[in-house]
């Protein structure tokens, strides 16, 4: 479900023909508007979360990404529309995905707790190649169809609304925000620091191949399900790791970047391509599912929902809205080419600086708390 949203980045150019009159910029704003609105969703969930029950943040959240969805199948004849459903939906997962991440400090405690949050990475980067995969599929047919994706909260919305608890299993106040430690600030940081690298490479593969003349750009679409494969992968593994090096692996993470992005930048072959993108995807798998679980050994339960908000959403959402704009930025310092090599090689120096910082800061950290 978390990841349901990307199918609308697939159907960005046929959107652009339905709306030729608009340029490519207004309608890519159109779908990171559902990124934006995540961002106010989740602050509200957080906020709502110390008074109402998470059965009811849930409950709204598919609502909402349910209205979103087929309101923007039927109703799409113009661009007001089109941003309108976007906000509609992104709200529905500003509420949906932290109070449901939250339900790992609900129902797990220790190493299972810790198994999970491994588990909960893979299952979202299994669930985002499928569907973007069926999001393709359903492009190919009419940009519209992409809608269709969303109304996968529909049985999702009927199982919580019979199966899933009235009452929170931990009851919050207002008072309780004062209760979040300040090290839950490092764990945001990370998040943010760790999805600015990691989304260049969504943003340039297709520019990559088409730039390196390996394939035609629609190549670009294995690439990046095998990059999702390798987040898939790590996180059956992550606990095992997690339980040896804990807060290491936000360093580790940054490092599987950097082998990805300057094997990429020195390639000749495609062959290297996919086993670089497998290696730099298991990073996903590292930073989220121990920012996740850390957070989680930290804070008050009653607090989840107001920390996984910021955490799992607010963090993410923030770092993948000015990725672009970042990395773009930075390329400038590589080379004036203004090239996805350029773009990439600026991604991999800002992964290997994060890589140095974390390992010294994880290492301070401990020998204070030794």
């Amino acid at each position: 479900m978390i990841m349901c949203y990307t199918a609308m980045v697939g159907a960005i150019a046929e959107i652009h023909k339905f709306f030729p009159q608009y340029d490519v910029v207004v309608i890519q704003t159109g779908v990171t508007a559902i990124n934006l609105m995540i961002i106010l969703g989740a602050v509200s969930a957080g906020w709502l979360s110390l008074m109402a029950s998470k059965k009811r943040l849930i409950l709204t959240g598919l609502l909402l990404i349910s209205v979103g969805g087929a309101g923007g199948f039927f109703f799409h004849d113009t661009i007001q529309l089109f941003y309108f459903w976007s906000l509609v939906i992104g709200a529905g997962f500003g509420h949906f995905t932290p109070t449901v991440s939250s339900l790992l400090v609900d129902y797990f405690e220790g190493v299972e707790r810790n198994r999970v949050a491994g588990m909960q990475t893979s299952f979202v980067n299994g669930g985002g190649m499928a569907l973007t995969f069926f999001g393709g599929l359903l492009a190919a047919i009419a940009w519209n169809y992409s809608y269709l994706i969303f109304l996968i909260a529909v049985p999702l919305f009927i199982v919580f609304l019979v199966n899933f608890p009235r009452k929170n299993e931990y009851d919050g106040k207002r008072s309780d925000w004062r209760k979040i430690p300040k090290s839950v600030a490092y764990y945001c940081v990370s998040v943010v620091g760790f999805m600015l690298v990691y989304n260049a490479f969504h943003s340039n593969i297709a520019f990559f191949i088409s730039e390196k003349h390996f394939a035609d750009p629609s190549m670009a679409g294995g690439v990046s399900a095998v990059f999702m494969s390798g987040g898939v992968f790590f996180g059956f593994l992550f606990s095992k790791v997690s339980l040896k090096i804990g807060d290491y692996l936000f360093g580790l993470a940054h490092t599987m970047l950097v082998i990805c992005y300057f094997s990429l930048c020195f390639t000749h072959t495609l062959a290297i391509v996919f086993p670089v993108a497998f290696i730099g995807g298991m990073s996903i798998s590292m930073t989220m599912s121990q920012a996740l679980y850390s957070v989680s050994t930290r804070i008050p339960p009653q607090t989840s929902v107001a920390v996984f908000s910021l955490v799992a959403s607010v963090s993410p959402n923030i770092a993948t809205f000015i990725s672009p704009t970042v990395i773009g930025l930075l390329s400038r310092l590589v080379s004036d080419a203004g090239d996805s090599i350029s773009r990439l090689t600026a991604a991999g120096c800002l992964a290997l600086t994060f890589a140095l910082i974390q390992y010294i800061v994880v290492t301070v950290r401990r020998r204070k708390e030794a």
